[in-house]
C-alpha cells in the first residue's frame, strides 16, 4: 500500500545501525541498485540545516523513544531538489531501542502549492479592492481589510450574515437586488452595479463582480466578490448629463446673449466684427487670445485660428494654402448663413478635445457664436462604442463588429473594384480539454495571450476579431489567394502556437485555419463566411493542427459528408446499423475471454467504413442514437451465442461520453440486460481516455461506479494516447487497460522493441489490472506480449470481426468436441 501511494520505507537496526531502503526509497534518492546506505551517507542527501534536525530526532528518538514527522529539504544523488516528508519512531526491545523504523515521500508540489496559496492569499488580504467571500447561501465568512475600511463594517460584525442585510439600504434598487438573489440560489456569478451604505449611512456606489467557489467535487462552496467603488464615476457620468440639460435649456429658452452662460461665446456685429466675447472662450481657445480685440473682423478671428492650430486635425498651419484658403471660406459661408435656429455642429480642438459649435442670428442682426466642451461626452460615447465594438476578454473586435467591417471591405470593392482580399477563421485545437484540465482563469489567460500574439503577427490595416469561445477572425485585404498567403498564414500560425505557461500551468496551443477569398470564394458576408468555416471544418477532418484553404471540390467533400450525415441518421431510425464480433483470447492459453461488438453498415450492398460514418455520427449529433443501437445489437448477439450453446465470455461495447451523461445511463444499461436475461458481468463497457477528462467526469465516475458494483467490467479503450493520468486509475473502477494497437505494431520480437506496450502492462500488473492488447497480426508479436504478461490478445491474428452467425461457428471449432 505505501509503495503505491508513493511512499518509502527506512529501517536501522539498533545498536549496530545497519540501514535498509524500501524499493520507494531508493528510487526516491535515485541512487544506482548496487548502493549500501549508511545512517550517515543518508544523512549527506540533507542540506546541512535539515542534516542537523534530523540528527537531533534520530538522537532524541534512540534516547527516549518518541518519533518525529518533519518536512525537509533534500537533493538526491542525481542532483535534483526535492521537499520529503520524513516520519519515523523507535520501537521499543528489552533494553531500551531496537530498531528506529519509519517513511518518506516527495512532497515537493504540495509544498509549492501551500507556498502558492499563502502568497494569493496575502495578495488579497494587502489588495486596495474590497473583498469578500461567502458561503453557498451568501453569508459573509471573511472580508479583506479594504472592504472593512470602505463600510466601516468589521468582520466580526459581518459573519454570518448576508453583505445586502446590512449595506443595502431603501435607495438601492430592488430589481437588482432580485437579480442578483437569484443567481446567489441558482450558484451563478454575477455583476451589477448597487447603492450600498457604510456603517455612518453615507450611501456609495459600486460595482460588484461575484464568482462561484466550487468544491474540488465540483459543488457550490461559496462565492468570492470583488468590489469597485464608483461613486465618482457615477457622480461624474450624473454631472455630465446635467450639464448636457443645462446647456439644451438655455439654447432652447434664451435667444439673446447672457454673459454668465458657461459656454465660450463671441459676438459679432452686423459688420462681423468682434464685439464681445467671455472668459470661457480664451480658456478654450489660449492661442486666439492676441487676435481677441474689438473690432477684429470675424474672417481674421478664423484666420488665426487656423493659423495657431486651434481647430485640431481639421485644419492648421501645414495644410496647403489653397485648401486652407477654401475651408476658410467654406466655414465664413456657414457662419454667415446662420439664422435664429440653425443647427450645431461638432468641431475637434488640440489635445483630444471636443466642442459643440452654434451660430444664430439675433433679430437684431447680431452673430452669436457659442463654443461648447463636450469632451466628456464624445469620451463617453468612444466608450460606449469601444464597449459595443470590442470584444470584453481579449480587447479584439467581436462578432458583430466584425461582420460590420467584413460587410464594408465587401460593399466597398463591389462599388471601386477594389483589392482581394483573404477571410481567416481559426480556433484551438483541443480547447475544452484545456478548459476542464487546467481550469477556466488559465483558459482565458491563453485566449488573451493568442489575441495579443495575433495583433504582434499581424498589419495595421488587419481586422482582427474573437468570434466567440475560442473561436477567431482575420481579415486581410490585399491578400490574393497563392502560396505566398498560404505562407503567410503559415508564419501567423507559427507565431500564434508558440508555448504558454503561467504559474506552474502550461501548454502549446495547436490551431486550426480556414482561409477563404473575395471575390472568388464569396462576394457576399454570408457566403464568404460559408467558406471559411467550411475551410475549418477541412482542417479538423484532416486531424487539425493545419491549415486549409477553401475551394470547390473542398465544399463538394462537405457536401458529401453532410449526405452521408443524413443517410446515417435514417439508417439508425430503420435499425440498419448491425456489430460484427471479434474475440478477444487468453494470452497465455488461447481460451476465449470475450468478444468486442464492433459498429457496422451496409448501404445499398456496399459496406461504409467506420472511420466514415462514426465522425460523422459524433459531428452531427447522431453519437448517442449509434451508440445505444451498437449495445442493443451486441447484447442480442451475445443472446444468440447462449442460447446456442456455446461460450462466448462477454461482450464488450464502446460507450460515448453522451452516453454516460444521459439522466438513465446506468438503468437504462442495467435494464437492456435484464430483458434479454443477461447477468451485468457478461458486458464490459470500452471508455476512451476523452471521456475520463470531460468536465462532466463527476458524473460520469458516479455512473461507472454504480455501474461496476452491478459487475459490469469498465475498460480504458487506447490507452496511452490521450491525456489522462494514473489519478484517473484510481479516480474510476477501471479493470482493464487496452493497449492501442500503434503501440502493438512496434513489437517485433526484440527485447528492446515496444517498450510502451511493456511499460503499460507493467504498471496494469503493479496495479492489479488486466490488460488486452489490440492489433495483434503476427505470431512474433503474440510472443513479445506473452513474455510481457500481458492478459489478453485482440487483432487480425486471432479473427477478423465476424457476423454473429460466422462467429457462432467460430466458438464451435474452437469448443471441446
Amino acid at each position: 500500500m505505501l509503495s503505491l501511494a508513493g511512499i518509502g520505507a527506512w529501517r536501522v537496526e539498533l545498536p549496530h545501525g545497519a540501514l535498509s531502503w524500501s524499493p520507494v526509497t531508493r528510487a526516491l534518492h535515485e541512487v544506482p541498485d548496487g548502493y549500501v546506505p549508511t545512517i550517515e551517507s543518508a544523512l549527506a542527501f540533507y542540506p546541512p540545516e535539515g542534516r542537523e534536525r534530523l540528527r537531533e530526532q534520530l538522537k532524541r528518538s534512540v534516547r527516549d523513544g518518541g518519533g518525529w514527522d518533519l518536512d525537509l529539504p533534500f537533493v538526491t544523488a542525481r542532483g535534483r531538489p526535492l521537499i520529503v516528508r520524513v516520519r519515523g519512531r523507535a520501537a521499543p526491545g528489552p533494553h531500551g531501542p531496537a530498531v528506529l523504523y519509519g517513511t518518506i515521500e516527495d512532497v515537493t508540489e504540495r509544498a509549492a502549492r501551500e507556498k502558492e496559496h499563502a502568497r494569493l492569499a496575502l495578495i488579497v488580504r494587502q489588495m486596495t479592492t474590497p473583498v469578500l467571500i461567502t458561503d453557498a447561501a451568501g453569508r459573509t465568512e471573511w472580508v479583506n481589510e479594504a472592504f472593512e475600511r470602505v463600510t466601516g463594517y468589521s468582520l466580526d460584525e459581518l459573519r454570518g450574515r448576508t453583505p445586502g442585510s446590512v449595506l443595502q439600504g431603501p435607495e438601492t434598487d430592488p430589481e437588482t437586488v432580485a437579480r442578483m438573489r437569484e443567481a446567489v440560489r441558482a450558484g451563478e456569478g454575477f455583476r451589477a452595479e448597487i447603492v450600498n451604505h457604510r456603517k455612518d449611512g453615507r450611501p456609495y456606489w459600486i460595482e460588484i463582480n461575484a464568482t462561484p467557489i466550487l468544491t474540488p467535487q465540483g459543488a457550490l462552496g461559496g462565492f468570492i466578490a470583488v468590489e469597485c467603488d464608483i461613486t465618482a464615476r457615477r457622480a461624474a457620468e450624473q454631472a455630465a448629463a446635467a450639464e448636457l440639460a443645462r446647456r439644451t435649456e438655455a439654447e432652447t429658452v434664451l435667444r439673446e446673449i447672457i454673459d454668465a452662460l458657461p459656454s465660450a461665446l463671441y459676438v459679432c456685429n452686423p459688420e462681423e466684427r468682434i464685439i464681445l466675447w467671455n472668459e470661457a472662450y480664451t480658456a478654450m481657445f489660449p492661442s486666439l487670445e492676441p487676435t481677441l480685440r474689438a473690432g477684429a473682423t470675424l474672417e481674421r478671428l478664423i484666420a488665426a485660428g487656423v493659423g495657431s492650430g486651434a481647430y485640431g486635425e481639421e485644419v492648421g498651419p501645414h495644410t496647403p494654402p489653397a485648401q486652407r484658403a477654401r475651408w476658410i471660406a467654406d466655414l465664413l459661408a456657414r457662419i454667415r448663413g446662420a439664422g435664429t435656429d440653425s443647427p450645431s455642429r461638432e468641431i475637434s480642438l488640440p489635445g483630444g478635445r471636443w466642442a459643440q459649435a452654434r451660430e444664430r442670428r439675433t433679430p437684431s442682426g447680431h452673430l452669436v457664436c457659442l463654443r461648447t466642451d463636450i469632451t466628456r461626452l464624445k469620451q463617453a460615447e468612444a466608450e460606449a462604442r469601444r464597449s459595443a465594438e470590442q470584444d470584453e476578454l481579449t480587447g479584439l473586435c467581436n462578432r458583430r463588429t466584425f461582420l460590420q467591417r467584413l460587410e464594408a471591405a465587401l460593399s466597398g470593392r463591389r462599388a471601386a473594384d477594389a483589392a482581394p482580399g483573404c477571410l481567416v477563421l481559426f480556433d484551438l485545437d483541443h480547447f475544452k480539454a484545456i478548459n476542464d484540465t487546467l481550469g477556466h482563469p488559465f483558459a482565458d489567460r491563453l485566449l488573451r495571450e493568442i489575441a495579443d500574439r495575433l495583433r504582434r503577427a499581424t498589419r495595421a490595416g488587419d481586422v482582427l476579431a474573437r468570434m466567440g469561445g475560442d473561436e477567431f477572425a482575420m481579415l486581410l485585404p490585399g491578400v490574393a489567394k497563392s502560396t505566398d498567403a498560404l505562407r503567410l498564414l503559415e508564419r501567423i500560425r507559427a507565431a500564434l502556437q508558440g508555448p504558454f505557461a503561467c504559474g506552474a500551468q502550461r501548454t502549446t496551443p495547436s490551431l486550426s485555419m480556414g482561409a477563404a477569398f473575395f471575390p472568388e470564394d464569396g462576394a457576399t458576408v454570408d457566403a464568404l463566411i460559408q467558406a471559411a468555416d467550411t475551410a475549418l471544418y477541412a482542417a479538423k477532418r484532416e486531424g487539425r493542427d493545419r491549415i486549409a484553404l477553401f475551394d470547390s471540390a473542398l465544399a463538394q467533400r462537405i457536401a458529401q459528408r453532410l449526405a452521408l450525415a443524413e443517410r446515417l441518421r435514417r439508417a439508425l431510425a430503420e435499425g440498419r446499423i448491425e456489430v460484427a464480433l471479434q474475440p478477444k483470447v487468453s494470452c497465455t492459453d488461447g481460451c476465449v475471454l470475450g468478444f468486442e461488438a464492433l459498429a457496422r453498415w451496409q448501404e445499398c450492398g456496399a459496406a461504409i467504413p467506420p472511420a466514415e460514418f462514426v465522425p460523422v455520427a459524433e459531428e452531427r449529433g447522431l453519437a448517442l442514437a449509434l451508440g445505444w443501437s451498437v449495445m442493443e445489437s451486441a447484447l442480442d448477439a451475445l443472446r444468440e451465442l447462449l442460447a446456442a450453446g456455446l461460450e462466448p465470455g462477454h461482450v464488450a461495447v464502446n460507450v460515448a461520453t453522451a452516453q454516460l451523461l444521459c439522466e438513465d445511463a446506468a438503468e437504462r444499461i442495467l435494464a437492456a440486460l435484464a430483458a434479454r436475461g443477461l447477468p451485468p458481468q457478461r458486458l464490459a463497457l470500452e471508455v476512451t481516455e476523452n471521456v475520463l477528462l470531460d468536465r462532466n467526469a463527476e458524473r460520469i465516475g458516479q455512473v461507472l461506479q454504480r455501474l461496476a458494483r452491478e459487475g459490469v467490467g469498465i475498460a480504458l479503450d487506447d490507452f496511452g494516447t490521450g491525456y489522462a493520468s494514473l489519478r484517473h486509475l484510481r479516480r474510476f473502477p477501471v479493470r482493464c487497460l487496452k493497449i492501442d494497437r500503434s503501440f502493438v505494431a512496434e513489437m517485433d520480437g526484440a527485447t528492446d522493441s515496444g517498450m510502451i506496450a511493456r511499460t503499460i502492462i507493467a504498471l496494469a500488473r503493479g496495479l492489479g489490472l488486466a490488460t488486452i492488447a489490440e492489433g495483434v497480426e503476427t505470431e512474433a508479436q503474440r510472443a513479445a506480449l506473452r513474455a510481457a504478461g500481458c492478459t489478453g490478445l485482440q487483432g487480425f491474428l486471432i479473427a477478423r470481426p465476424m457476423a454473429t452467425e460466422e462467429a457462432a461457428r467460430w466458438l464451435a471449432l474452437r469448443s471441446p468436441a
